[in-house]
């Protein structure tokens, strides 16, 4: 096979390195393919050399994007073609991060010694042996009963859900503010050197710190938190109608409040407006015009700077005779290869720690001169802040950083923190209270229908730690369109194109 044993001998160091999976059967016939000889008597000889060389760098290449974590390349294609194209910068500055200098330097060993080894043995033999290997290494993948678990968790879930009291006529009147942040995980952050006990967490009332986002994409994720009165359902449902009694703000309607919808980009990229609007039962977008552009996307597009677009909210809000309001307010000013606008050069460099540690300083500023401008208002609000899920600033075995198509714990698992605001409101010292059990979307809905029923402003109302008691802990579940991941106990289970389940290696 020449130089193709290099291929095959790669492909097993990264598949034994957990970087991708190997289809047997397939990389066998491949192999086999490769193997049969063309008669050189044949008078065809050199067309057929040709096309098989051909046939071989095409087989290969799709092999390889079948073996990869990657999605498969048709619906890479598709995505990319109806959600929109990175700019060729973009584009650049992720393939200057992409690669770990180690493993290329043991892949370029790997090539030393095949072009080296072939001079004294036949190395089709030994690819032959490895590759029979593959199959012995993933005898006891559970399959079975990890997919019975997994029918059980969305049968439960469907039985879940918050009702919300009718409390519109005694209850007295809070605005509230749902906060919903692309690309923070709590291992961005700790990748950023930003922890827990950060002045910005402090800051906060209620702080989940096993909150699953149960999705590694924004869409998802807004329809996911905009239905959140229901238990967490299956990626494909979400792009059916839902029960009426799922929805979030139709609930909040209900209860009396005026609501918004905003955001601090154009809305346009993956139909995000248009469809969060239909899915989540939404209004009409307040669009982001005559704000200061504070960055440009990894597709060119402009990001408006946060505070000046909650600020335009707040105005319109308070010029609103409205007892209550409720908005949902989107950013994705952390997103990955967001960059400064007045920085240029951008993509010439790796400078994805650096920037994205400062959009996340930005953003903490920008939304903590926010409470402030609510405090100094005089009205009071509840502050939902939640990201939608993570940007993987760092990379994995399965995926390098940046990618989350496959939605890891890393990326799913993000830091919800909940702020009462208002002059009747009487802070507890110190710290907030912290929710440590494992809790999804249900868990907001809940503490929105409690504060609801339970005014947390009225006379000699203070922090309530008993409120967290009886919060819905969800299972961690978490899916995208092509990947999905359980938890059991301690393990987590993947499940991807190639419609198994493999144990993840902690």
């Amino acid at each position: 096979m020449g130089l193709w044993n290099f291929y095959f001998l790669a492909k097993l160091y990264l598949y034994f390195k957990g970087f991708i999976r190997l289809g047997f059967v397939w990389n066998l016939l491949f192999c086999v393919f490769l193997i049969i000889p063309i008669p050189e008597r044949n008078k065809f000889h050199r067309s057929l050399s040709v096309a098989k060389y051909s046939l071989s760098v095409v087989f290969g290449f799709l092999l390889l994007w079948s073996d990869s974590w990657f999605p498969p390349l048709g619906e890479s294609i598709a995505f990319l073609n109806q959600q929109g194209w990175p700019t060729k910068e973009y584009v650049y500055r992720f393939l200057l991060g992409v690669f770990n200098p180690w493993e290329l330097i043991v892949l370029t060993f790997i090539l030393i010694f095949c072009i080296a080894a072939t001079k004294y043995i036949r190395l089709t033999p030994v690819v032959i042996i490895l590759l029979l290997i593959v199959p012995l290494n993933e005898i006891g993948q559970p399959q079975g009963e990890v997919e019975r678990y997994l029918a059980s968790f969305y049968k439960s879930e469907s039985k879940r859900g918050i009702h919300f009291e009718n409390t519109k006529t005694g209850s007295p009147d809070f605005d509230i503010i749902i906060l919903h942040v692309c690309s923070l995980s709590w291992d961005d952050l700790h990748g950023a050197g930003i922890e827990r006990d950060d002045p910005f967490f402090r800051q906060f009332d209620y702080l989940f710190t096993d909150f699953n986002s149960a999705t590694a994409h924004s869409n998802p994720a807004a329809i996911r938190l905009l239905r959140a009165n229901c238990g967490q359902p299956g990626h494909g449902v979400l792009y059916r109608e839902a029960p009426a009694e799922c929805y979030l703000f139709d609930a909040l309607r209900m209860e009396g409040y005026e609501t918004y919808f905003t955001f601090n980009h154009d809305g346009t990229y993956g139909h995000f407006a248009e469809e969060v609007r239909l899915l989540g039962h939404l209004d009409e977008p307040i669009k982001p015009a005559g704000i200061p552009i504070q960055a440009y996307n990894f597709d060119g597009s402009a990001l408006f700077d946060d505070y000046s677009a909650l600020e335009r909210w707040w105005k319109m809000r308070q010029g609103s005779n409205a007892n209550r309001a409720a908005v949902y307010y989107n950013t994705i000013s952390l997103h990955e290869g967001a960059h400064w606008a007045e920085d240029k050069d951008w993509w010439k460099e790796d400078k994805r720690l650096e920037n994205y540690k400062g959009f996340v300083q930005k953003l903490f500023g920008d939304t903590t001169k926010f409470f402030d401008l609510i405090a100094f208002s005089g009205r009071n609000a509840l502050v939902i802040f939640v990201p939608e899920h993570g940007m993987a600033l760092r990379s994995s075995s399965l995926q390098p950083a940046g990618l989350r198509e496959i939605p890891l714990p890393q990326i799913t698992r993000v830091p919800v923190g909940i702020k009462l605001i208002g002059n009747g409101y009487n802070k507890a010292p110190a710290n907030p209270v912290v929710v440590t059990q494992p809790t999804s979307y249900l868990a907001i809905s809940y503490l929105l229908a409690s504060f609801l029923n339970e005014n947390p402003f009225g006379p000699g109302a203070s922090l309530s730690h008993g409120i967290t008691e009886n919060i819905p802990p969800t299972d961690f579940v978490s899916e995208n369109e092509a990947a999905r991941i359980l938890k059991r106990g301690e393990d987590y289970f993947l499940y991807d194109k190639q419609k198994k389940w493999i144990k993840l290696s902690r």
